[in-house]
């Protein structure tokens, strides 16, 4: 067997009895056997799992985690020739075609984004056409026929070479840029636009923040943040009127993606962040408090620590415990079960957890009124394995490894390995953590 070799940037974290080879700059991430552990480490497979491991490596190559046989990255653009014709059309103004498709749920975020932002798209002193199967959207001035055309060649190769979402950019005196997934598109949009990619907030969809998003958005308000800009979608005179204190409610010029969303739709507010329902809230006033927290969440200056893209519930006794992102909405959904348990469930975008001198996790968050509160980690919940195996706790605890935000460093992915060595690791659903958190299990801890 030839030699493994990594990308730039891929790390493999020992999590005792296996491990995970993890991207520190993309979520992306694969268990990975003691034996392949063994194999990664130098040592040549037995003759009767060659096979087997060289499976493991087509699999680990075609997602970039392993090196092909040059020491680069196998996963590339596939728009590299576009890029060259591109580059030989004179564009009197920036040009963007994007590839779009029908079943693409980020490419459904996008066109909610894209309605959203419908004031600034008016006014973008570029041209922008969408592409999708035959169809064909213009924003922005619109191009003559002959560019039209090409763009339309040019969407429809991309989406075919690329999948959908992606792009290519062309700006006048710039080589042409292929722009692949959710958010480098989004990114392109508002450097299109005149703001700041770096320092806007743009965050990757999930199934149910394309729910949340598909109804239509009153106002879109663009909150700055330590200098960072935050998109809120609002939906209703009343919400606005409790997000303005906040926010002032202002619109900053430039395209903004939408990051979190408030509505009223019965006697309650609800502030979502993609499809997370992070709160529920009686009074404008407690909507403000909780947007409040939330928002400083995306501040640079923020607490420090390793941030995790996982949820967290704290104690009245003091401790915490981690649980999948997805099961945000539901843990809200029963936070009155939960409270009377003495379990309130954390606002924070992400759950930055921090090493103490004894190798345990320490939680930073807020509590609802904004006081900093630290609480050490007293376990994970989360989602059963369909298959786990004989080695399920080092696959659980490689899933939740691939829960740290990118991009991270070598140093956090160990450091965050090493840390969940100690800590119990609860497998099911988030109906079982419900039970977990408030019933017998609680109590016999």
């Amino acid at each position: 067997m030839r030699e493994v070799t990594h990308p730039h940037g891929v790390v493999v974290a020992n999590l005792g009895e296996g491990g995970v080879l993890l991207d520190t700059a993309r979520p992306i991430a694969a268990f990975v056997s003691p034996a392949a552990l063994k194999y990664l480490a130098g040592r040549p497979p037995t003759v009767e799992h060659r096979e087997q491991y060289a499976r493991c490596l087509d699999d680990w190559r075609a997602a970039g985690l392993v090196a092909d046989d040059n020491g680069a990255a196998a996963a590339g653009t596939g728009l590299e020739d576009l890029r060259v014709r591109a580059d030989e059309e004179n564009a009197q103004r920036p040009v963007l075609t994007v590839a779009m498709g029908k079943s693409c749920g980020f490419c459904t975020q996008l066109s909610a984004d894209l309605a959203a932002n419908a004031a600034v798209l008016r006014d973008l002193d570029a041209s922008v056409l969408l592409v999708e199967d035959e169809r064909e959207t213009i924003l922005g001035i619109p191009p003559d026929h002959r560019m039209r055309a090409w763009l339309g060649e040019m969407g429809r190769a991309a989406g075919a070479k690329a999948g959908t979402p992606s792009a290519l950019l062309r700006t006048p005196g710039r080589p042409a840029r292929s722009r692949l997934g959710f958010l480098e598109v989004s990114a392109a949009f508002t450097e299109l636009s005149g703001a700041d990619p770096d320092v806007t907030v743009m965050e990757a969809p999930t199934t149910c923040s394309v729910n949340v998003a598909a109804q239509p958005v009153d106002t879109l308000v663009t909150a700055r943040v330590g200098g960072r800009r935050v998109g809120i979608a609002v939906r209703g005179t009343e919400a606005l009127e409790a997000v303005q204190p906040v926010t002032g409610g202002g619109n900053e010029p430039g395209y903004t993606p939408v990051t979190l969303t408030v509505e009223r739709p019965g006697s309650m507010f609800l502030l979502f962040r993609g499809g997370e329902l992070l709160a529920r809230a009686r009074s404008s006033e407690a909507l403000r408090t909780s947007l409040g927290v939330v928002l400083a969440g995306y501040a640079p200056s923020g607490p420090t620590g390793l941030r995790l893209l996982a949820g967290a519930a704290v104690h009245e006794g003091g401790e915490a415990v981690l649980f999948p992102r997805n099961w945000v909405t539901d843990l809200v959904t029963h936070g009155t079960r939960l409270g009377r348990s003495g379990w309130r469930v954390c606002l924070e975008p992400f759950s930055t957890v921090r090493r103490d001198s004894g190798g345990g996790l320490v939680l930073s968050s807020r509590s609802p009124d904004g006081a900093s509160v630290e609480s050490p980690v007293a376990g994970v919940l989360t989602q059963a394995l369909e298959r786990p195996g004989p080695l399920s706790r080092s696959r659980l605890l490689a899933q939740v490894t691939n829960w740290i935000a990118r991009p991270t460093t070598a140093g956090s992915v160990d450091m965050l390995a090493a840390s969940l060595g100690a800590l119990p690791v609860h497998a099911g659903t988030w109906r079982q953590a419900i039970t977990h958190l408030t019933g017998t299990a609680r109590q016999e801890r």
